[in-house]
């Protein structure tokens, strides 16, 4: 079994880790996002049940806010979680093509599109959440 490989597969597996090195390096960062995206998430949800339970006070229209940020960070969870496994295909994809030998640069080049293009409404998503956040704030305002 250990006499299979040639020394041009060990070369054409140590070109294909390489080429993988990038996607997981943007797996690690897709991962940092949604960390912050989680946490942000959990503040709204721990600020919405302080509301409920009657331990803080409401701010005008603060719950409609909360409602909507809610739905931008969900959003945009989702979109990150899409780019991530859109991202795990392409390192898949690059490691199938290699071997069993298949012409995968198209498929490759396409999913890293798409991922891209789902980071792109992710961080829109966040944005947006991020622009309703500093919106609802009672800045100026003694409290």
């Amino acid at each position: 079994m250990l006499g299979m490989f040639d020394a041009g597969d060990v070369q054409g597996i140590e070109h294909a880790i390489m080429l993988a090195i990038g996607p997981a390096f943007l797996l690690t960062s897709l991962f940092a996002a949604l960390n912050v995206l989680t946490q942000r998430l959990g503040r709204l949800i721990d600020r919405e049940r302080d509301i409920r339970d009657g331990g803080a006070e409401v701010l005008p229209g603060e719950r409609q806010a909360l409602a909507r940020r809610a739905h931008w960070l969900n959003l945009a969870i989702g979109l990150c979680v899409l780019a991530a496994i859109l991202m795990c295909l392409v390192i898949v994809a690059s490691f199938v093509g290699l071997v069993l030998e298949l012409l995968a640069a198209f498929v490759i080049a396409g999913l890293l599109l798409v991922a891209m293009v789902a980071l792109i409404a992710a961080l829109l998503c966040f944005f947006a959440e991020v622009r309703l956040a500093a919106r609802h704030l009672p800045l100026g305002q003694n409290g």
